[in-house]
């Protein structure tokens, strides 16, 4: 479970961190003190929830759940604060949650349990999210990577699902906006690869990408991931999650999943 805290208040986040981490120790929990670093993290990274505090200086918490609303439609917002008067603006946002401030374990336990969007266990061992941001997790905490590019490349084998891709083709997607394939770029990729393989065989799961002569590929025997579960399903319906599928990278808008009606 991933979990951002949005407030201006340093101690009202270091008491809703502490809260947090007795009700549900196993979570991962960011927390920063404004709407423009949060829709930065949202960006960046696939929260199940966003425990937004209602009063802050520029964008306020209701302005920020609508934002957060259309970046990231699968993550539960969770008002918090210490007035009742917002309550009924919440509630026209269909949050999953409206907490007074102090947040008590009692109450935030509560909110987790009738969440609008229930948070799925992740299996044990790599699991991929790619519906929503795309994420890589192991034993259902996140994997980082040194390097973001080094996430994208995974990103992308998985989209081409065990297809071959050069490395030509990698670079044109890693650096979309170079003027020209360069052999610094062709270097730097290199040290990006190392890096994807050095993260993957520090978890043991090695054997899930490929590199054979110039082409690139993941084993998709060796992946667990929402997308291939999606096309396994028999009568899955890929196309109820467009505009949703790995929604941080700008060329996932032209992946295949976009016109294939499974």
């Amino acid at each position: 479970m991933n979990i951002l805290i949005v407030d201006d208040e340093a101690a009202e986040r270091k008491n809703l961190i502490n809260v947090l981490k007795n009700v549900v120790p196993q979570a991962e929990v960011t927390a920063v003190g404004n709407a423009t670093a949060a829709v930065d993290h949202i960006a960046e990274g696939n929260y199940d929830i966003a425990f937004l505090d209602v009063e802050m200086p520029g964008r306020n918490g209701i302005q920020l759940a609508k934002e957060i609303g259309e970046m990231s439609p699968q993550t539960n917002i969770v008002m918090v604060t210490a007035y009742d008067r917002y309550a009924m603006e919440a509630h026209r946002l269909f949050v999953s949650g409206y907490i007074l401030k102090p947040a008590m374990e009692d109450e935030v336990d509560q909110v987790l349990k009738n969440l609008r969007r229930p948070v799925d266990t992740l299996p044990k061992g790599l699991y991929l999210r790619c519906f929503g941001n795309f994420e890589v997790f192991y034993d259902g905490n996140i994997v980082h990577f040194h390097r973001k590019r080094a996430k994208e490349m995974l990103a992308y084998l998985v989209d081409r699902r065990g297809a071959g891709v050069t490395g030509k083709e990698l670079r044109a997607v890693l650096w979309e906006d170079a003027a020209e394939d360069s052999e610094r770029q062709r270097d730097y990729m290199q040290k990006i690869w190392y890096d994807l393989r050095n993260t993957l065989t520090d978890l043991g799961c090695d054997d899930v990408v490929t590199h054979s002569g110039n082409l690139y590929a993941v084993n998709i025997s060796n992946i667990k991931c929402d997308y291939y579960d999606a096309l396994n399903r028999k009568g899955g319906k890929i196309s109820g999650y467009i505009g949703e599928y790995m929604s941080q990278y700008s060329w996932a808008e032209d992946s295949d999943i976009r016109s294939v009606d499974y």
